[in-house]
C-alpha cells in the first residue's frame, strides 16, 4: 500500500524512516536510489520575485541537509508558494478582509469577502505542503530523532529497563 494515487499513506523515504527509528519493522528499501545533495539550478521559468527568494529558501533547506540537486522543482514550488501568500497577505492588509459594494440601481450595500482572502488561504496551504514534502513542518519534525544515541546513553533506571530485552519478551502465551 502506500504511494502516490493508491488511497493509502505516502511512502516515506528510507532516509525518514530511518531518521525516525523504523517504527514499523519492516525491512528498509537499501537500494532506494540517493540522492546528489547540493543546491539545484534555478528553474528559467521561476518569477523575479521568486528568484528572489530562492537564495534563502535553498540555505534553510542546506541548513536542515534536505537539498538536493534533483529537488529544482520541488524548490521553485516553495518559492512561488512563498511569494504569493506574501503578496496575498500584503493585499488583504491593503483592502481589508471584505469588500463593501453598493449597487447603484437599487442602493443596496452588499458585503463580499476579498478574494485576496482565499488567495492567501491557497497559498498558505500549498506553502504548509511544500514544507512538509521536504519535513520541515512542526510535526514533520516531531517525529524525527536527530540524536538516536542520546536516548541509549540516557542514565534514568526507567529507560534502562526500557531498553533491556530478553529472549522472553517475545514469548507470547
Amino acid at each position: 500500500m502506500g504511494g502516490k494515487g493508491s488511497g493509502g499513506k505516502n511512502r516515506k523515504p528510507t532516509a525518514i524512516k530511518k531518521a525516525e527509528g523504523n517504527r514499523g519493522k519492516r525491512t528498509l528499501n537499501e537500494s532506494e536510489p540517493a540522492a546528489l545533495p547540493g543546491e539545484p539550478p534555478i528553474p528559467k521559468e521561476l518569477s523575479k520575485a521568486a528568484r528572489a527568494v530562492w537564495p534563502s529558501i535553498c540555505a534553510v533547506l542546506a541548513e536542515n541537509q534536505v537539498l538536493y540537486k534533483t529537488h529544482g522543482v520541488a524548490v521553485a514550488a516553495l518559492c512561488s508558494s512563498y511569494v504569493q501568500f506574501f503578496l496575498a497577505d500584503a493585499a488583504v492588509q491593503k483592502y481589508g478582509i471584505v469588500n463593501v459594494e453598493l449597487e447603484e440601481l437599487t442602493g443596496v450595500a452588499t458585503i463580499k469577502m476579498n478574494p485576496a482572502v482565499r488567495a492567501r488561504s491557497d497559498a498558505l496551504r500549498h506553502l504548509r505542503s511544500c514544507w512538509q514534502a521536504f519535513g520541515l513542518d512542526p510535526s514533520s519534525m516531531a517525529g524525527l530523532n536527530a540524536n538516536p544515541e542520546a536516548d541509549k546513553k540516557s542514565k534514568s533506571a526507567i529507560n534502562a529497563i526500557l531498553r533491556a530485552k530478553s529472549d522472553r519478551d517475545d514469548v507470547v502465551n
